[in-house]
C-alpha cells in the first residue's frame, strides 16, 4: 500500500508529526518498535517545570495517534532499510516482529502474564521490578495488547529430539506448578516417568548453566514431576489421562509398543482414532522393559506410562505377532505404523559362537527382565562390546553373583560409544575392561564355554563413524578364561516383516522418507530404531510424534507436512547471548541426584536417588531462562480469547512512501560506562529514570524505595552531568534536560518523603527555559541542598550506604566526603545511532555528534541532506518536551511543502 509519509518512531517528536500531517489529510504510516506507542514520556511521573502529570499529557496523544483515520500504526516493528526510487519516492522494508499473540483477538485482560512462569526484568519500571515473558508492556499501553518475549529456542528444547519443552517444565516445577509440568511432557508423550530415569539428558549437555558451574538438573526435576503425580493420582488412571478429541471413525494399527510406537498410538488417540497396538512378547514397553534394567527404570514405573496410554483407549494386544502387513492393513485399519526397533542382536561370527555359555545381550537382558534370569553365583563373565547395552549386560551380571566381570573392546575408551556416565557407573561397581582387543574365537570343551581367544589390535585412520578402525596386530593374541561370554556387538531390525512389502535399506532398516516416514507403500509408515537404527529413548519419541502427525495428515487427505513439534522451531539461542544479559551470575552450587554405587552389587534396587521438593526448586531456581518464553503453554491454558500462536513468525513487508520523518529519540547514557560511580554493582546506586519510575503513579512499589533492601531512604544524593560534558566518555554536550528532571525529582522526593535530605551534586545549572530558574529557586526553598563540584568516586559500606568522595568547589576547595543511603545518576542524553542502517543506498548526514545532521537548522529544521527525508524531536539533539513538540511541528511543515512540491511536478509531467 502506498503512503505519504512513513513516520519512524513514536515518542512524543512522533505522535505530534504523525497527528498533524494525518489532520491535513496525508496517509502515515507509523513505524514504533515497542509494543506500545508513546516512547519515552509515558515513562515519566510529572513533566517540568508544571509538574503535570506526563501520563496525563500524554495519554490522550497515543489514543489519538492509534485512532487517527489517516494514520496506519505498526507497533512491535521495525524498519530495516529504506532506498530512493527513481521518481523520488522512497521503499521501505517493515519487519513486524511476531508478539505470537493474534492481536485481533487479544482482548488486553492479562490473564497471560498472571500465568505465565518466567520473570526478566521490565523496561518499562528501568529494570526495578520484573515482568513476565507474557506481558502487556505497560497499564496505560496504547494498543493494549499481550506480546511473548521469545529470543530464540532455549538451548535444552533445541537438543531435545523427542521435541519436549525442556524450559517449560523446568519453569513450572520453579513456580510450584508440578502436576502442569507432568502434564507439559505428558503432551508429548505417555512416557513421562521412563524418560526421569532412562533418559541420557542431551538437554543438561546443551544447558547454558554448564558455563557457569554445572548443568540445570532437567531429566531429574522431569523424573521429580513424575513422581509426583504418580504419588497424587495413584500409577493407574482412574479416568483418562488427558482430554481425547470426540472419535473420528478412524483406525490405525502399531506394530511395535516400544517408546516409538507407545508414542505414535499416544498422539493419534488424542486426536480421535481408534488406535491399537500389537506386541509379539507377553508385556509391552519393547526395551524399556525387556532390555534396561529395572536398577535403572523400575518396571512399575513402565507399567505407570503405559497405564497413561491405555486410559484414553488405546488397546495393547499381546503375544501378537504379526507376519503380513498387507493383511493386517486389510483387517479394518486405514494406516499401519511400524516400530518394531532393532531386536535382532548381530552375531560376532566366530567359532563356537552357538556354545552353552554364549549369549547376545538382547537376549540375556530380556531373560533376567522377564524372571528367567541365570544363577551367576561365583561365575566369570565376558562382555563383548563398548556400548550401552553392554554395560547393562555386565553390570546385570554383577548383581546374578558374577565373581569376575569383564568387558572387552576393540577401541579404546575414548571410542566407546556407551553414555560416559554407564562406563564410570559400570566401573564403580566392579566391571574391569580391556581395550584394543577383539574376539577370534569362543573356547569351549564339550559344548560348554571355558573363555575366550582375543586378538590385539592398534587404531588405524577413521571410518564412516568417524572413530578410528582397529587394525589388528598380527602375533598377539590372547585368551581369557570365563564361564560366560554375552556378546553386545550391535543390534538390527528383523526385516521379515515388511521384506516383501517395501524397500529394506542398510542394516535391514525399513526404507521410509526421512521427514514423512511414510514409506513407498502409502499407507504404511514406521518410526524409531527399525527405520533410523539404534539410537535412543528421545529420539524414539520423536520418531512417533512425527510418524502420527504424519499419519494423521494423509488419512485426511492433507499435504505431509506441519510438523512444528520439531520441524519449524526458533533458531536456538547462543550461551554466549544469554551470558551477555548480565555481566555477573551469583554461584549455585549443581544440584545432582545421589547414585548408590556399591561394589559388586547383588540387588536391582533403584540406585539413583530423586530429588527432594528443595532441591527440585532450587535446581529449577538455577535455569537461566535463555529463550525468556519457556514454551510452559500456561498463556494458552488461561487465554480465554484462545489469542496465543506460538507458530506465528515476523513478517516482512515493504512500503512505497513519499516522504520520511526520523523521530528515532534518543539512548540514555549507559552508567555503567562510569565504573567509579559503582551503578550495577551497587544497588543503591540508581539512574534518573529509574528514580522517575520509583516517583510515578504507577510505580513498581508502594513508595519510594531503595532497591537493595527496601528501605525508605532519608539521605538521597544526585549526581549532575553523568555521562553529559564528559570528554572521557566521548560526550562533551550538554544534555539539556538532566538539570531539570533532576530538580523536578527533587521537588517530588520532598513531596513523597517529607523527612529526607536531598542534594544534588552539580557542575553547572542550566536553568534556561520558561520558568525554568524559577523552578530552580522552588526546590531550593523546599530544602533542596545544591553542592557545586564533580564527585570523584562512590564506594559502599556493609549496610549499603553510599559513601561519595568529592571536591567542595565553592566551599573549602578541600576532598569531602558525604553518606547518603541513595544516590541518583543524573544521566544524559546521547543519540540513537540507530538511524545509521535506515538508509541503504544513500547514508543520512550526521553531525559530528553523531545526531541527524540539519545542514540550515536556523532557516531550515527538520531538513536532512537527503531530499525527502526529514527529522523531528530529539533524533537531530537534545531537547526537552517542549522544543520537540515544537521542532516536530517545524518538521511537520516541511514534509508538506515537500509532498505539495512532488504532487506539483507530477501533475506538470503528466500535462506536459
Amino acid at each position: 500500500m502506498d503512503y505519504d509519509v512513513l513516520v519512524i518512531g513514536s515518542g512524543i517528536g512522533g505522535m505530534e508529526s504523525a497527528i498533524k500531517l494525518g489532520d491535513m489529510g496525508h496517509k502515515v504510516l507509523l513505524v514504533e518498535k515497542e509494543a506500545s506507542v508513546g516512547g519515552r514520556m509515558i515513562l515519566l511521573s510529572k513533566v517540568f517545570p508544571t509538574l503535570d502529570c506526563a501520563s496525563c499529557i500524554s495519554g490522550p496523544k497515543m489514543s489519538s495517534t492509534i485512532n487517527h483515520p489517516n494514520i496506519t500504526t505498526k507497533t512491535y516493528s521495525e524498519v530495516t532499510g529504506i532506498k530512493r526510487r527513481p521518481d523520488g519516492r522512497f521503499t521501505a522494508s517493515v519487519k513486524e516482529k511476531s508478539t505470537f499473540v493474534d492481536w485481533a483477538a487479544c482482548t488486553g485482560c492479562s490473564d497471560c502474564q498472571t500465568a505465565c512462569t518466567v520473570a526478566v526484568p521490565d523496561e518499562f519500571n528501568a529494570d526495578l521490578a520484573a515482568r513476565r515473558a507474557a506481558y502487556i508492556a505497560f497499564p496505560q499501553a496504547v494498543p493494549k495488547k499481550a506480546v511473548l518475549d521469545r529470543e530464540g529456542t532455549s538451548p535444552c528444547i533445541g537438543a531435545c529430539p523427542a521435541g519436549i519443552k525442556a524450559h517449560g517444565y523446568v519453569s513450572l516445577v520453579r513456580s510450584g506448578k508440578d502436576e502442569e509440568a507432568f502434564q507439559l511432557v505428558l503432551d508429548a508423550t505417555p512416557l513421562v516417568g521412563t524418560l526421569g530415569r532412562a533418559c541420557y539428558a542431551p538437554c543438561e549437555s546443551e544447558c547454558t548453566r554448564t558455563k557457569l558451574e554445572g548443568p540445570v538438573p532437567i531429566r531429574l526435576i522431569k523424573r521429580f514431576a513424575a513422581d509426583q503425580h504418580y504419588a497424587a493420582h495413584g500409577e493407574t488412571p482412574s479416568g483418562p489421562a488427558v482430554e481425547v478429541a470426540a472419535p473420528n471413525g478412524k483406525r490405525v494399527a502399531v506394530v511395535g509398543s516400544g517408546p516409538a510406537g507407545l508414542t505414535a498410538a499416544w498422539q493419534l488417540a488424542r486426536q480421535g482414532y481408534q488406535v491399537t497396538i500389537f506386541e509379539k512378547r507377553s508385556q509391552p514397553g519393547g526395551f524399556l522393559r525387556h532390555a534396561i534394567p529395572s536398577y535403572r527404570l523400575p518396571h512399575e514405573v513402565v507399567d505407570a506410562d503405559i497405564a497413561n496410554l491405555t486410559s484414553i483407549g488405546v488397546e495393547i494386544e499381546c503375544d501378537a505377532k504379526i507376519d503380513d502387513l498387507a493383511a493386517l492393513k486389510d483387517s479394518g485399519y486405514d494406516a499401519v505404523v511400524v516400530a518394531t526397533g532393532t531386536q535382532h542382536a548381530t552375531p560376532m561370527n566366530v567359532p563356537n559362537e552357538d556354545a552353552a555359555g554364549s549369549v547376545n545381550g538382547l537376549d540375556f537382558l530380556a531373560d533376567v527382565a522377564n524372571d528367567n534370569a541365570p544363577d551367576l553365583t561365583g561365575k566369570r563373565v565376558v562382555v563383548v562390546g563398548g556400548g550401552n547395552v553392554a554395560m547393562d549386560a555386565a553390570r546385570v551380571s554383577l548383581r546374578l553373583g558374577a565373581a569376575d566381570v569383564k568387558v572387552v573392546y576393540r577401541r579404546t575408551r575414548a571410542e566407546m560409544p556407551a553414555h560416559h556416565v554407564e562406563a564410570d557407573d559400570a566401573e564403580a561397581e566392579g566391571a574391569r575392561f580391556e581395550f584394543l582387543v577383539t574376539p577370534l574365537e569362543v573356547l569351549a570343551t564339550d559344548g560348554h564355554v571355558t573363555g575366550v581367544r582375543l586378538q590385539k589390535m592398534r587404531l588405524g585412520e577413521p571410518d564412516a563413524s568417524g572413530r578410528r578402525s582397529p587394525e589388528p596386530i598380527q602375533g598377539s593374541e590372547t585368551s581369557v578364561a570365563c564361564d560366560l561370554v554375552i556378546s553386545t556387538i550391535g543390534m538390527s531390525p528383523d526385516a521379515t516383516l515388511y521384506e516383501k512389502v517395501v524397500t529394506v535399506g542398510r542394516g535391514k532398516r525399513i526404507t521410509v522418507d526421512p521427514h514423512t516416514l511414510q514409506t513407498e507403500v502409502p499407507y504404511l509408515f514406521a518410526a524409531g530404531d527399525v527405520a533410523t537404527g539404534a539410537t535412543d529413548i528421545t529420539r524414539a519419541i520423536g520418531a512417533g510424534r512425527r510418524a502420527a502427525h504424519m499419519v494423521d495428515r494423509w488419512v485426511t487427505g492433507r499435504p505431509l507436512t506441519g510438523f512444528t513439534a520439531l520441524d519449524d522451531r526458533l533458531d536456538t539461542i547462543g550461551h554466549d547471548t544469554v551470558l551477555s544479559r548480565q555481566t555477573a551470575f551469583g554461584h549455585r552450587n549443581p544440584i545432582k541426584g545421589a547414585v548408590d554405587l556399591q561394589k559388586l552389587p547383588r540387588d536391582f534396587h533403584e540406585i539413583e536417588s530423586p530429588l527432594t521438593e528443595t532441591e527440585a526448586r532450587s535446581g529449577a531456581g538455577s535455569c537461566l531462562d535463555c529463550g525468556v518464553c519457556s514454551e510452559c503453554q500456561e498463556c494458552v491454558h488461561a487465554c480465554p480469547a484462545d489469542a496465543i500462536r506460538m507458530d506465528k513468525r515476523d513478517v516482512e513487508n515493504e512500503f512505497d512512501v513519499g516522504a520520511v520523518v526520523v523521530s528515532t529519540g534518543y539512548k540514555l547514557f549507559a552508567a555503567d560506562n562510569k565504573p567509579e560511580y559503582g551503578w550495577g554493582r551497587y544497588a543503591n546506586v540508581i539512574t534518573g529514570m529509574q528514580m522517575d519510575r520509583l516517583l510515578a503513579p504507577t510505580r513498581p512499589f508502594n513508595t519510594v524505595l531503595r532497591p537493595g533492601d527496601g528501605k525508605v531512604p532519608e539521605r538521597i544524593a544526585y549526581i549532575s552531568c553523568t555521562g553529559s560534558r564528559d570528554a572521557q566518555v566521548g560526550n562533551p554536550l550538554c544534555s539539556k534536560v538532566c538539570c531539570m528532571y533532576s530538580i523536578k525529582q527533587n521537588q517530588l522526593i520532598m513531596g513523597a518523603l517529607p523527612l529526607a535530605d536531598v542534594t544534588m551534586h552539580y557542575m553547572d545549572m542550566r536553568a534556561a527555559g520558561k520558568r525554568y530558574d524559577e523552578f530552580y529557586e522552588q526546590a531550593k526553598d523546599m530544602g533542596a541542598q545544591y553542592i557545586r563540584g564533580r564527585v570523584s568516586r562512590i564506594t559502599e559500606k556493609e549496610n549499603g550506604d553510599l559513601v561519595l568522595r568529592y571536591e567542595d568547589t565553592e566551599g573549602t576547595g578541600e576532598i569531602v566526603e558525604a553518606e547518603y543511603d541513595l544516590v541518583v545518576l543524573a544521566v544524559g542524553i546521547q543519540p540513537n545511532r540507530d538511524v545509521e542502517r535506515l538508509f541503504t543506498d544513500e547514508p543520512l548526514g550526521l553531525d559530528e555528534y553523531f545526531y541527524v545532521a540539519e545542514p540550515s537548522e536556523d532557516l531550515d529544521p527538520g531538513v536532512t541532506d537527503v531530499p525527502g527525508v526529514f527529522v523531528a524531536g530529539t533524533a537531530s539533539g537534545a531537547k526537552d518536551i517542549v522544543d520537540t513538540i515544537v521542532h516536530a511541528g517545524a518538521a511537520v511543515a516541511q514534509v508538506a511543502a515537500h509532498l505539495e512540491k512532488a504532487q506539483q511536478t507530477t501533475k506538470a509531467e503528466v500535462l506536459a
